[in-house]
């Protein structure tokens, strides 16, 4: 066989290769060189998820003076908690970057910063009466516990044995003299909620306030109300307001929320009402055509006395309750012999409506939300009234309406012959823009009183440009029993709304779309199963083939 030279095509395709490969390599070192002071990264997600959204932006950038914040993580935390923790680090990184300078943080682990004596604390173990291991709490431990950062145990593999360790997983937020804490951060989905809501509850002059009226036999608040009523007051400065012993609303209250009403209000009462919408502030009316006792499915008529005015705003509430097939699923329990049974069932008196409006900011991105024993709406406002009514969640195509009396048992038969189904029924309706009042006439009381007083009195309002009024057929949704988070995000969207607060409804709803499969053919689904199961080997042995050949190909060609 001949030799080589250096010279050869072969040879010299070889060196060709070094060479690139070489210059390759060059220009990937060169590019991280150059590349190591600038960070860039995208976002593939749906919704932006992994990106601050604009409204935490704006709230950031706008800060006039400095907001400093404190993450205290155990560091080596296994999985999840770890990835919660790098989440974290990522998003203050961000508003970081965004703040100007004007948003430092600090990602503190509190073992770090134990002394000696500490330490030597830890190491004295104890037992209490009951024979468990106790130990006195470091200095760390006492001033986390003083600012409401509590310690969590969690599971840990060392080595061959699983122990469990103590560790933290909370946030303080300062700005002046003025803080905030979260506890314990359990889920990444809501943290940057949490954290811009904090953020300008802590720089803005004023809380909004918002008042329930009550007076009227409605729920109570602290006790049924519960959970609803404990978010509202991380946010809002929340007050209770009887109109039967006030004649007026302050006007320090921003909204108002009138919720399950079980009384009729007086004339005075809807006069005040009314006066406080003409004054361009908020309301949400979360009205009932029944109460119902879910324990005993007992069942009473309600009379709030509301009807006209709503009707004069443009929205009409119904008779009966909207059942829907797209409902949620019940646990039911009987006693079957000696056995007490629990059996999941649909129940189209729980409406879970896909139907949300998109286009509004209340309901854009949310999905889940359940409504229950509501009535159905409608829009009967005249065309030149001014005004703009939305209609934010509609029932499905098989839905119905139910007149009194109402069978509540969820094991009754639901049988398709002897239902009718009515068509999407509207549950939910927003009125904004140009409003004008109830009442063409003031009451007699405000006329005599007029006359009689020497003192110049607050003018009667008569039109509003800017009015902003939520009607639910139902107040059911804010009852702890049929809170969820879909439910929490709803009803807090509504009361942003109503306080002209468009800005976080879009980050209350990020991390709570669902994304349902569509419904495909049996063909279509034995089609993808096939492909997914013999697909890919057959790919490989393409491309083994393809490869084979251009191998021999080139072989036939090459010559000595």
């Amino acid at each position: 066989m001949p030799e080589q030279s250096f010279g050869s095509p072969r040879t010299k395709r070889r060196v060709d290769r070094t060479t690139y490969g070489l210059a390759i390599i060059g220009i990937v070192v060169l590019v991280n060189m150059l590349a190591i002071g600038w960070f860039a990264r995208v976002d593939l997600t749906e919704n932006g998820l992994y990106s601050l959204s604009e409204a935490s932006r704006a709230t950031v950038e706008n800060l006039e003076d400095p907001v400093s914040i404190r993450a205290y993580f155990t560091a080596d935390l296994p999985p999840p908690f770890s990835s919660t923790s790098r989440y974290v680090k990522d998003l203050l990184d961000e508003y970081a970057t965004y703040s100007h300078g004007m948003l430092q943080y600090q990602f503190i682990d509190p073992v770090e910063q134990e002394t000696e004596k500490d330490k030597a604390k830890k190491k004295e173990i104890r037992q209490d009466i009951f024979g468990r291991a106790v130990r006195e709490r470091t200095t760390q431990e006492y001033e986390l516990l003083g600012l409401g950062i509590p310690a969590v145990q969690i599971q840990v593999n060392e080595g061959d044995k699983l122990e469990v360790k103590q560790a933290y997983m909370g946030i303080v937020l300062r700005y002046r003299e003025k803080q905030e804490v979260i506890p314990l951060v359990q889920d990444t989905a809501g943290i940057e909620y949490d954290l811009t809501s904090l953020i300008r509850k802590l720089v803005r002059p004023k809380t909004p306030e918002i008042a329930f009226l009550t007076g009227h036999e409605g729920p109570d608040l602290r006790r049924e109300l519960r959970r609803t009523y404990g978010l509202m007051e991380e946010l809002y400065n929340v007050k209770e307001v009887d109109l039967s012993q006030e004649q007026n609303i302050e006007d320090t209250i921003d909204g108002i929320i009138i919720a399950g009403a079980a009384t009729p209000f007086t004339e005075a009462e809807r006069r005040a009402i009314d006066q406080f919408i003409m004054s361009g502030r908020g309301a949400v009316f979360l009205l009932d055509r029944i109460s119902v006792d879910r324990r005993t499915l007992s069942q009473n008529p309600i009379d709030h006395g509301l009807d006209g005015l709503l009707e004069h705003y443009g929205v009409k509430m119904g008779d009966g309750l909207v059942l829907d097939v797209e409902s949620s699923i019940v646990n039911v329990s009987h006693q079957r012999r000696f056995m007490q049974i629990t059996q999941p069932v649909p129940y189209p008196y729980i409406s879970v409506p896909r139907q949300l409006n998109s286009e509004h900011p209340v309901t854009h991105g949310l999905t889940g939300v359940t409504f229950p024993f509501v009535s159905p709406l409608e829009n009967v406002a005249a065309q030149d009234a001014g005004s703009t009514i939305d209609m934010l969640v509609t029932s499905s195509e098989k839905s119905w309406i139910r007149q009194q009396p109402f069978d509540l048992h969820p094991l009754q038969e639901w049988g398709a012959r002897s239902i009718d189904f009515e068509g999407p029924q509207n549950l939910v309706a927003t009125i904004s823009g140009t409003l004008k009042t109830a009442f063409d006439e003031p009451a007699d009381d405000d006329v005599s009183a007029t006359e009689d007083s020497t003192e110049a009195s607050a003018p009667r309002r008569t039109e509003t440009d800017h009015a902003r009024v939520v009607v639910v057929g139902g107040s059911s949704i804010l009852l702890d029993q049929y809170t969820s988070e879909s439910n929490q995000a709803f009803v807090l969207n509504l009361l942003d709304w109503m306080l002209l607060d468009d800005a976080m409804l879009s980050i209350r709803t990020r991390g709570l779309t669902i994304a349902p499969l569509d419904e495909v053919s049996d063909a279509t689904r034995n089609a993808m199963k096939y492909l997914n199961m013999l697909g890919l080997p057959a790919a490989l042995v393409a491309f083994g083939l393809v490869r084979w050949r251009i191998r021999e190909a080139r072989r036939r060609g090459l010559t000595l």
